[in-house]
């Protein structure tokens, strides 16, 4: 299948309005104003800008996703904070979110990664969608330090995993009604039963993120809302990206295999896979659209801009621009990145994903099992995602073809 029309398909079948909506706002210039909405951003270097004036735009606002995520997880879930006291807890938990800590907190990955490579090497078929949510599950549940139900490991990740789904789906850029603002709480409530768990157990494993963030003295309801915002923005959104970037080297013939000969030369998938992750997710753009709220009246490339103006960042389009990655409709897993917009869809200045380590070091893992045996990975059946704020795939059964001698 031509890989640009499978991955769009992905996309309109998550936004069926909002897709084809952002491409056009995209051809007509860099800033739109949309009445009744604010603005839309699609310029890369102006999303950028407007990131980086953290104190004239702000996350917090009527209408904005941070009102939406207080409503749900409560002020301290981080990505709804701004100012000093963003800055304050954001220092406290850098360390946790290092490359090391990441390697900390996805230790539990090491068992599911080698079920996935002796699946692979015994050529049955995987469902990349499922294992990814049954390994976010995993990740999520060693992060809030909670044992699996014996003999009920799969089902209680999938569940988890579909809580989240069904919160991050409830997002928007208007703000939800109160019969959905009223299904999320509960969902939400039931997260936080599992973080309650974690946070109270006297023998939470030291190595879990639960025990670090107690460690650091952070009450309950500042724990419960970093763990429920790491979860709903990162192991959510990972799981979700995964399938769609293997489906975009395969289909545009960029999956490399193997080789199966000793005397063949090496693949180095340590040094590729970094950058077939960075072109896949900047093609998918997995948050399409983030927003910022002028906090005062102020001026944006020339253009007045009254206090409490909204700002709708098209990373989808940001990620898009001719201007910093040529031919920017073609996915290219050897494309080199123009630093300026270097992982811009993980945001820039204070509030830069702070859980980037976590999802690379993730996604790389998976990318380097599938890759640990000789042949060519094949997709046997997809079947595209429902509306979402994230797009994603339903199913993705691939299976590695072995190579002929």
């Amino acid at each position: 299948m031509n890989g640009a029309r499978a991955d769009a398909l992905v996309n309109f079948a998550a936004h069926p309005l909002a897709w084809p909506a952002a491409r056009v706002l995209r051809r007509i210039g860099p800033m739109v104003r949309l009445p009744g909405l604010g603005y839309a951003i699609s310029d890369a270097a102006l999303v950028h800008d407007v990131l980086l004036r953290d104190e004239e735009f702000t996350k917090n606002g009527p209408g904005s996703f941070a009102a939406q995520m207080t409503a749900a997880l409560g002020p301290a879930a981080l990505a709804n904070m701004d100012g000093p006291p963003h800055l304050a807890l954001r220092e406290r938990l850098t360390s946790l979110f290092s490359p090391a800590g990441a390697r900390r907190l996805l230790a539990g990955c090491d068992a599911p990664l080698m079920l996935l490579r002796s699946d692979l090497r015994d050529g049955r078929v995987v469902d990349l969608v499922r294992f990814m949510r049954l390994l976010s599950g995993r990740v999520t549940f060693d992060m809030l330090g909670v044992p699996l139900p014996p003999g009920g490991e799969a089902d209680a990740c999938l569940r988890l995993v579909a809580l989240g789904e069904r919160i991050a789906a409830s997002l928007t850029l208007r703000p939800p009604s109160d019969t959905t603002m009223r299904a999320v709480r509960a969902d939400c409530d039931q997260l936080a039963d599992y973080c309650r768990i974690g946070y109270d157990a006297p023998d939470t494993p030291e190595r879990s993120l639960m025990a670090r963030l107690r460690q650091q003295g952070l009450t309950f309801e500042e724990a419960r809302g970093i763990i429920s915002l790491v979860f709903l923005a990162g192991t959510i959104t990972t799981a979700a990206s995964l399938p769609r970037i293997v489906a975009l080297l395969v289909d545009n013939g960029q999956w490399p295999s193997r080789p199966s000969h000793h005397d063949d030369p090496p693949f180095d998938a340590g040094s590729w896979a970094p950058r077939a992750i960075a072109e896949g997710l900047r093609y998918t753009a997995p948050v399409p659209a983030t927003m910022r709220i002028a906090a005062h009246d102020t001026v944006l490339r020339g253009c007045p801009i009254a206090r409490g103006t909204r700002l709708v960042l098209l990373t989808c389009n940001a990620a898009r621009d001719a201007a910093l990655f040529p031919d920017p409709d073609r996915f290219d897993a050897s494309r080199v990145h123009d630093p300026r917009a270097r992982n811009l869809w993980f945001g820039a200045g204070v509030h830069f994903c702070l859980g980037f380590a976590v999802a690379q070091r993730q996604l790389q893992l998976v990318l380097e099992t599938l890759l640990a045996e000789p042949g060519a990975l094949q997709i046997v059946r997809r079947r595209r995602g429902g509306r979402s704020l994230i797009a994603s795939y339903a199913l993705l059964d691939v299976r590695l073809a072995p190579t002929t001698a």
